[in-house]
Parts: structure tokens; sequence; C-alpha cells
């Protein structure tokens, strides 16, 4: 089956799905509605989505106050100072033992990454599984390296943001989070009835140069879905679609 038709939307983070569907939108319209005769359904996807980005930018601007930025520049500047602490001092010192602690470390904060890149809430949500590991397995590694303070200060600042956030989810954004669900519900629903229209007149049409129209425009639909598809792949850690064609060819190399 065609990748536009499979794309599991609900899995979309809500910028995701905004910008999927700008994409959507926008090659629908370079393709003109009138000529692919789906102008009713063109213009109810489109009602819907200035509905959905509507929502957005107010659950935006409920979130992310000035005073939240704030306390989160707070918290990335003492995760940084923590790992380079570790990292360009610890393992470079004379004594061993403290150089196979940082070493350990080391190990640790490259499995998370660069956690101040992430968005917000699992930002959050990655410190505290981080702060999780370092207060347990690897405490002794924390003891012996002396990041011990840096760990306490990032435990207070993430815990300081989480409530910031929480404050700030009052009844009026919940609210609007809800209405985002619900447009977006609404907008997945009229992106598969273009879907199954254009199938439908495609299916149906015997004129050539129409048919090759219907053609070209899911071709470039399917290269869209497919981008957005790898982009939750990567992220669940699965192999995209292109990783996977790479690497049966080269069983296929290896059999030959």
């Amino acid at each position: 089956m065609q990748q536009a038709e499979t794309l599991h939307l609900h899995s979309f983070r809500n910028d995701e799905h905004f910008q999927f569907m700008t994409e959507v939108i926008s090659h629908t319209k370079e393709s003109k509605p009138v000529d692919l005769k789906i102008s009713v359904q063109f213009a109810k996807i489109s009602e819907l989505f200035a509905l959905e980005d509507v929502a957005l930018k107010k659950i935006n601007k409920s979130a992310f106050t000035q005073e939240i930025n704030e306390a989160d520049k707070k918290r990335d500047a003492i995760f940084r100072g923590m790992v380079l602490s570790n990292d360009a001092a610890m393992l470079k010192v004379f004594k061993p033992a403290v150089v196979k602690a940082a070493t350990n470390l080391k190990i640790v904060f490259d499995t998370y990454g660069n956690v101040t890149k992430k968005p917000l809430n699992e930002e959050t949500s990655a410190i505290t599984n981080l702060l999780q590991d370092l207060k347990g397995k690897y405490a002794p590694d924390v003891a012996a390296v002396g990041i011990g303070d840096w760990t306490a200060e990032l435990d207070k600042n993430n815990k300081e943001f989480e409530k910031l956030v929480q404050d700030r989810y009052d009844e009026a954004f919940l609210k609007t989070d809800l209405v985002l669900k619900e447009c977006r519900i609404n907008v997945d629903a009229a992106y598969h009835e273009l879907i199954k229209r254009i199938y439908a007149l495609e299916l149906l049409e015997e004129d050539k140069n129409q048919k090759q129209k219907y053609s070209a425009y899911m071709k470039k639909l399917n290269i869209i879905a497919e981008k957005y598809h790898n982009i939750i792949a990567q992220r669940h850690g699965r192999k995209t679609k292109s990783e996977n064609a790479d690497e049966h060819k080269n069983e296929l190399t290896v059999n030959e």
C-alpha cells in the first residue's frame, strides 16, 4: 500500500502533524484542486487545518512563556556544566580510579545525548531518568568524580521547571489541548477522504493525461509521507524504509 495511505498520523507530535499537513495542503494547492476534481475535499481540509493552526498557537502561547524559557535555560546551563566538568576535566586527571569513574559517567551522558535539544517535556523526562541513574547505579562514580553538587542543582532546577510548567496548565489550557486533539482527528479524516477521492478518480478515469495527473499527485504525496514516516521510525528506534531496502539489497548481494 502507498505510504500516504498507511501513515500513522496519530503518532505525530503536534508540530510534526502541523508541518506535514502544511506540506500536504501546499502540494495539493500547487497541483490545482480544480484540475484534480477535489475542490470540495481541498476546501474541507483547508478549513479544518486552519482551526488546528489556531489551537496549536494557543497551546504554544500558553506553554512557552518567558518565565518557562528562562527556567529551561537555567537547567540547560547546569546540565552542560555537569557534563563538561566530567568530560573535559576528570577524564584527564592523574588518578586511575577517577578516570575510570569519569569514563563510566561519559558512557551514561553519551547514551542520553544532548537532552537540551529535546522538546521541553521530553527534556524533563530525560533529565529525571538521567538523575535516577546518577543517584542509583552510578552514585559511586558521581562521588569519585565530584559532581554531586552539579547533580543536586540539576535535580532542583528540573523540579522547579516541571512545577512551573504544571502551574501553567490551567483549565483553559487543558481545554485548548482537547480542542487541538479534536482538530487533528477532523483533519486526519479529511486527509483520508481526499486520498480516497483521488484513488477512486484515478481508477475510473479513462483519459490518459488526466490519469497521469492523479498518479503524479500521489507520487509526490507519497514522497512527503515517507519523509515523515522516517522521522517517526527514527524516533522510535526503528529502521526507515530506505534503510530496510539497503539492508535487503546487501543481503541479496551477499547471497549472490
